[in-house]
């Protein structure tokens, strides 16, 4: 081998050390984005590879903040590590978005590189990457259109129709009430079989009650009960209503309604009720004064018997 060959063997060896220093202590960095074009609050993907010998460093791998110059920081990804062929390699991905119209650049980021055999750091930043954001276009291609007059708006009063609805409903009611009491069912008049008149045949049940023995309870309440009942047959039969069944203020209230005299309203009154405590609280009066109801009833029955003058 001639002194060239072995000074160019020398240089070559010299060369290789050199480059494989150089590998190890040359980490490098690599900044990609999916589209450089995006509409105002679309995303855009950024994307940062560092790759360097593997046990030859430690990073210090930038932080990244929530909003930067014209950008706001929609996500950011983990720091995915790979390792192959002795190369490590690392990778984030930061989803970005803008608000703001414009030509604008991305910031560029610092990886701290620290060598495991050396003090001398190495700071290595990320490419800015230019990012255009746009409103959607605006289709020329169709047609201009004149502006439309303004319409008419008509308002509608419609007092009149809730008024009608009224009146009609007022009237469909009305109807319905009218029906109601011309089908309603009067409550039939007891059937009286007699062949003698009202005012005869009570005074002949009168006189049959006076001959009870008023002498034990049980005779003296059948013949106040007797007492009312004659009365008010009397009042049903000649006056065409029903009274069997009104109590003694209803019987009284009807005497008023008939413009009786207060005298003989009251003396109807201290009969039947006598007869009500006799039936009711079991009130056993003296013979006299059962016999004195009777007379009160006769009376009355005679009053309402008897003519009335005519209003001249």
């Amino acid at each position: 081998m001639n002194r060239y060959s072995i000074k160019y063997l020398q240089i070559t060896l010299i060369f290789i050390l050199f480059s494989s220093v150089v590998v190890a202590q040359s980490p490098s960095v690599k900044t990609f984005v999916d589209r450089s074009d995006i509409l105002i609050g679309e995303q855009v993907k950024y994307k940062v590879v560092a790759t360097f010998t593997t046990g030859a460093f430690k990073t210090n791998w930038f932080a990244t903040p929530d909003s930067v110059a014209h950008f706001e920081i929609v996500d950011r990804s983990k720091i995915d590590t790979t390792i192959a062929d002795n190369i490590t390699t690392l990778e984030q991905t930061i989803t970005l978005t803008s608000f703001d119209s414009g030509r604008w650049n991305t910031p560029a980021f610092s990886i701290n590189f620290n060598p495991v055999k050396d003090d001398t750091a190495i700071s290595v930043f990320t490419d800015s990457m230019t990012i255009n954001v746009g409103y959607t276009a605006t289709d020329t291609s169709s047609q201009l259109r004149d502006i439309k007059p303004i319409m008419n708006v008509t308002v509608e009063n419609y007092l009149w129709y809730y008024i009608g609805g009224g009146i009609l409903l007022l009237l469909i009611a009305g109807f319905f009430i009218w029906w109601y009491f011309k089908n309603k069912k009067k409550a039939p008049l007891p059937a009286f079989s007699s062949k003698i008149s009202p005012y005869d045949e009570a005074m002949q049940q009168l006189e049959q009650l006076k001959q009870l023995n008023l002498q034990n309870a049980d005779t003296i309440k059948q013949y106040h009960t007797g007492i009312a009942e004659i009365f008010k047959r009397y009042i049903s039969r000649k006056q065409n209503v029903s009274v069997m069944n009104k109590t003694t203020g209803d019987i009284l209230v009807h005497l008023a309604d008939n413009k009786l005299p207060a005298d003989i309203i009251s003396a109807v009154a201290t009969a039947l009720r006598c007869g009500d405590a006799v039936k009711f609280a079991k009130y056993l009066p003296a013979a006299a004064e059962s016999e004195e109801c009777i007379t009160k009833i006769k009376e009355a029955i005679s009053f309402i018997q008897s003519p009335k003058p005519q209003n001249p």
